[in-house]
């Protein structure tokens, strides 16, 4: 652990087990998708639906959904790679839990990188490249609400959550490259302009998936590697 983590979150850990009802409401944020990424998938659909520059708001958006793919696989590879427990669990912390949380659930899960700040901050980047004003509020949101709760609960490092930022910014700045972009998108605008109906019914289900974090995604393709090896 490094002295930059160490500091964080030592600072950060002296306002935790003082307040039942804050801490309570800390969990409940960090454990509601609807107020994580719910809300941010609910903006984009906002933004794809307004008229002004809407062709250029579409394919910014998509590009950036695309994106966030590679991201969360970038992410998985490195949490396998990098074995990190998380704060909560590090003896040298002696972390305080707030109310409400659970050390035994994280025992088998690497800290880093934070996914939820890969996804969050990808789409809230998304937003960004098809609207500066709402991107702001949205990476605003994103940080505040997605973020910062796992840093106080101990689940995420400073630095996990660094990284996962930097993953999942990094990946829709460059599917929103011009040259990236058009290829990656055009078949999409295609299917829109020639079978909305079918484009989205096909997005909805991907916008539950984000606003669940792919969870029941995983969980149906974890049921079906494990049949497949019995």
């Amino acid at each position: 652990m490094n002295r930059f983590d160490l500091a964080v979150m030592s600072w950060v850990n002296q306002f935790a087990h003082k307040s039942v009802r804050f801490d309570h409401l800390v969990v409940v944020v960090s454990r509601s998708d609807l107020l994580k990424a719910g809300l941010l998938v609910a903006f984009v659909w906002w933004i794809w639906f307004e008229n002004k520059d809407a062709q250029r708001k579409r394919e910014t958006l998509l590009a950036g959904m695309v994106a966030i793919v590679p991201a969360l696989l970038i992410a998985k590879v490195l949490a396998a790679m990098v074995s990190r427990a998380r704060p909560l669990l590090e003896p040298r912390l002696q972390f305080q839990l707030p109310y409400g949380m659970h050390a035994a659930e994280w025992q088998q899960q690497s800290s880093f990188p934070s996914d939820h700040a890969v996804l969050l901050l990808a789409l809230a980047t998304a937003i960004f490249c098809a609207s500066r004003k709402a991107g702001w509020i949205a990476i605003t949101y994103a940080t505040v609400v997605g973020c910062l709760p796992r840093l106080y609960l101990g689940e995420h490092y400073a630095t996990d959550i660094i990284a996962g930022a930097v993953i999942g910014i990094g990946c829709v700045w460059l599917a929103n490259l011009p040259r990236i972009r058009r290829p990656l998108t055009g078949r999409a605008l295609r299917w829109i302009a020639s079978r909305p109906s079918q484009f989205y019914c096909c997005a909805f289900l991907v916008s539950y998936e984000i606003a669940e974090l792919f969870s029941q995604a995983l969980e149906l393709a974890t049921f079906v590697l494990h049949g497949l090896k019995l």
